[in-house]
């Protein structure tokens, strides 16, 4: 009986301790729940604990603070009570999967996402098209947000080295030696010297080393 009466009270306790959540925990919880793309740096709130459950209502909001008016059961009265959150917002950004070597092409495999706050974002990426096909510039730690200073195009093309220059018209087809007056990757606009007469011409990236003649 003295072990029933034990467990029974043990219950009870415990019961009541889980009906009972500080403010503060509370809003917390509300707004991890309610507002995903922020995170709390800080809860304004009565040291008090609220009896079953709270009503929430939100009462002001900016880029820096969310403001309730949090009510409830405060020993068997009925209480309401102003928070302030200070909050910041987060954002989506690529992060590295993995170490990727310098000069290593980035893939997809190798890439991300992570929700970090705002100010952390400066110079990241946030779309992976971005950055799908550059090359590390240097060592990127795994977990490390990748930066645009992190990373350079695929290069096909060098300054100051040879290229194969394609002219094509219908059924006419004329390949010419040239050098390359900056770097290009593919797709890219950029002048290249013809050789034989110093002209400089209009060229199209198409691959390595070969650039197709526009004008």
């Amino acid at each position: 009986m003295r072990i029933l009466i034990a467990l029974v009270f043990s219950l009870v306790f415990l019961k009541g301790n889980l009906h009972a959540q500080s403010i503060s925990q509370i809003v917390k919880e509300y707004v991890k729940s309610h507002y995903p793309d922020y995170k709390v740096l800080r809860v304004s709130a009565p040291s008090a604990d609220i009896k079953g459950k709270a009503r929430i209502e939100l009462e002001f909001q900016d880029k820096f603070y969310l403001r309730f008016n949090v009510s409830g059961d405060l020993n068997g009265k009925e209480k309401t009570f102003p928070v302030s959150v200070r909050v910041v917002k987060l954002k989506s950004v690529l992060i590295a999967s993995k170490d990727i070597l310098p000069k290593q092409l980035i893939i997809r495999k190798y890439l991300s996402y992570k929700k970090v706050p705002e100010y952390k974002v400066n110079g990241g990426f946030s779309s992976i098209d971005d950055i799908l096909g550059k090359r590390a510039k240097r060592l990127i730690k795994k977990d490390r947000i990748i930066k645009q200073f992190d990373v350079i195009p695929d290069f096909k093309v060098f300054k100051n080295r040879p290229v194969k220059v394609i002219y094509a018209n219908g059924a006419i087809k004329i390949e010419m030696m040239g050098i390359a007056l900056k770097n290009g990757a593919i797709g890219d606009i950029i002048e290249v010297k013809n050789i034989s007469t110093g002209k400089k011409l209009l060229c199209k990236v198409i691959g390595n080393g070969v650039v197709e003649f526009l004008r």
